[in-house]
């Protein structure tokens, strides 16, 4: 099973992307597409993503003290530095610089593990970092936020 999600894994995102860009083309601004949809959808992706990692070594990357410290240090000190410096250069638009905040300082882990597997990368680590990185980004963004955008928030 695990074969024929992952031989056909970029067709089932590409698939779920064009069938996306398809509803919200023919759907009329203001008319809502059911939740159910959306949730059946998220959750085949995300199965397709987190089934193709064996769970059996997890505990052991809690203590790889070298990947956690690189992981945490990239995802919450350098991204932020780099997100700083980009949001320098854009317009002076309060909704602008929000939308580019939260996309760049709390990526979405699930494609993180995803573009891991993708890159042959040990996505074992990645799931395992995906609660950590969760809880970081929830504790975080608020400081972010303030530190970017300040008072400009209210």
């Amino acid at each position: 099973m695990r074969d024929i999600i992952e031989r056909h894994q970029v067709w089932a995102y590409l698939i779920a992307v064009v069938l996306g860009l398809f509803v919200g083309w023919k759907t009329s601004p203001g008319e809502v597409v059911p939740d159910y949809l959306i949730w059946t959808l998220l959750g085949v992706l995300l199965y397709a993503t987190f089934t193709q990692t064996p769970l059996t070594h997890l505990s052991g990357v809690f203590r790889d003290r070298r990947f956690m410290g690189a992981l945490l240090t990239g995802n919450f000190l350098v991204m932020p530095a780099i997100t700083a410096l980009l949001v320098l250069a854009l317009p002076n638009n309060d909704a602008l610089k929000l939308g580019v905040l939260l996309v760049l300082l709390m990526p979405c882990t699930d494609w993180f593990v995803t573009f891991t597997h993708l890159g042959k990368g040990d996505s074992t680590r990645a799931i395992a970092a995906t609660p950590v990185l969760l809880i970081a980004q929830l504790v975080l963004l608020p400081l972010y936020l303030w530190l970017f955008l300040g008072n400009q928030l209210g």
